[in-house]
């Protein structure tokens, strides 16, 4: 019973300490536009991350301002979460069946996730 008491604890206090972590790094950057289909962001270095989704297509591209040198990143949801595509200046992911739900996209590996929705 300890065990499992001192478990809960520790993933309870890890989940804190990420929420944390998430949060501050996401309070340097500046969003610039988010509403269903289209999330457009800069980072604290000044570079610009843009995505537009739907339900079809997911096109997240990152922008030749600023001084970031990570990449973008997106990775969709449909039945479930796929794994992360990353590119110096774009990704491009296509559902035919239109089954993209939600996605997230950031601007590099450690970076702060948004969650856009389709419009």
């Amino acid at each position: 019973m300890r065990k499992r008491i001192a478990t809960a604890l520790g993933a309870a206090a890890a989940a804190i300490m990420l929420t944390t972590t998430t949060a501050s790094a996401a309070g340097s950057d500046d969003i610039i536009s988010d509403e269903p289909g289209f999330f457009h962001y800069k980072r604290s270095c000044g570079t610009s991350y843009a995505m537009t989704l739907t339900t079809k297509k997911a096109i997240a591209a990152k922008g030749n301002d600023g001084s970031c040198a990570g990449h973008v990143w997106l990775r969709m949801y449909g039945n479930g979460w796929g794994d992360w595509h990353d590119d110096k200046t774009s990704v491009t992911l296509n559902s035919p069946n239109g089954k993209f739900k939600k996605a997230l996209i950031k601007g590099c590996a450690d970076c702060h996730a948004y969650t856009v929705y389709p419009g």
